[in-house]
């Protein structure tokens, strides 16, 4: 069993939705907490919307560009890899600042969100590492895909 076992591009749309769900509920959770008044909004709250919405670019650029023919001229198997190389340090910044802030001070149901975002951003982190590692393959291995070899979508 080699890596494509475990890495295989059939997976990556289906991944990418469930990255943008997720993303989703990182944007409105992050919202809602810098909303509470149990305690004041940190650092990593605010950042979370702003890399979720960084994020939301990124995936969609991707999609669109794989699986629209409009936007098949932008298409860049390179370009993916670099995407999603610079969305992981994002992630795991978020991540270590959502601990960090939880351990300095977590009051009330603040504090669940705030929990919760930290482990939605530990799914994301580790998702964004797995699509990074996909479009590493397509790029060095497979070359451009055109939206006629994404019919298994």
């Amino acid at each position: 069993m080699g890596l494509s076992v475990y890495f295989d591009s059939r997976f990556k749309f289906r991944v990418h939705i469930v990255e943008l769900s997720l993303i989703s509920l990182v944007i409105i959770l992050a919202i809602t907490r810098a909303a509470m008044k149990d305690a004041p909004p940190q650092r990593a709250h605010i950042m979370g919307i702003a890399i979720g919405i960084k994020s939301s670019i990124f995936i969609l650029y991707q999609v669109l560009t794989e699986h629209t023919q409009k936007f098949q001229k932008w298409a860049s198997p390179k370009v993916n890899f670099i995407l999603n190389c610079v969305d992981i340090p994002f992630w795991a910044v978020l991540m270590g600042l959502l601990f960090s802030a939880n351990g300095q001070s977590c009051v009330g149901s603040s504090c669940a969100v705030s929990w919760i975002l930290t482990f939605l951003a530990m799914a994301l982190f580790i998702l964004t590492i797995w699509a990074t590692i996909v479009t590493f393959f397509e790029y060095r291995y497979f070359g451009a895909k055109s939206t006629r070899d994404t019919g298994y979508v």
